[in-house]
């Protein structure tokens, strides 16, 4: 065993799915990645995610009160990379990246067109947690995923319809395409 510094302890419990979040502020859209978020609640569904204040998404979501969680597949690595690599403050990183809007059904933010899922959220206002700690809480209103990546649990089948996990330091890894299946045991 080797000790892990205190500031690389987080990222021994947090590789799951790297996400990106969109919102707007205005006429301004704005989306950002994000490998910081958690489920919150089961019933009624509500998720957290760690943004900082000082992001041009974290505007746009205070600004709007709602956001959408697009879950992008390994194959999108490039767009979110270049969303990561980039300021929404000076510009539109939808463009910079190739993305497009994709119509939400429940709230004004767009969604990211090609996600494998989408998790359309209004914000809950919590005081505290934004300001203290930046955690945006959010009522998932309605959520969407590919039928051929996702049956009640992610699938992992298909190469292009894997999930994209955030290691740290510009490093990502992707799912095995097979399953353990230990309910039996």
């Amino acid at each position: 065993m080797i000790e892990v510094p205190l500031n690389l302890a987080t990222r021994l419990i947090n590789h799951g799915p790297v996400v990106l979040v969109s919102s707007r502020s205005g006429e301004r859209k704005g989306v950002t990645p994000v490998a910081w978020t958690m489920p919150l609640e089961k019933d009624p569904p509500l998720i957290a995610l760690v943004i900082s204040e000082s992001h041009f998404i974290y505007r746009c979501i205070t600004e709007t009160g709602d956001f959408v969680v697009n879950i992008p597949s390994s194959g999108m690595a490039g767009a979110v990379m270049a969303c990561g690599n980039i300021s929404g403050h000076d510009e539109d990183k939808f463009s910079v990246a190739g993305l497009s809007e994709r119509m939400s059904r429940k709230v004004l933010s767009p969604g990211v067109a090609g996600s494998m899922a989408f998790l359309e959220c209004e914000l809950v206002r919590d005081r505290h947690l934004l300001e203290e700690y930046n955690v945006v809480a959010g009522r998932v209103k309605y959520a969407e995923a590919e039928e051929s990546a996702f049956r009640g649990h992610w699938l992992f089948e298909k190469d292009e319809l894997l999930t994209l996990h955030h290691l740290g330091n510009g490093l990502f890894c992707r799912p095995e395409t097979k399953l353990m299946d230990l309910r039996g045991t």
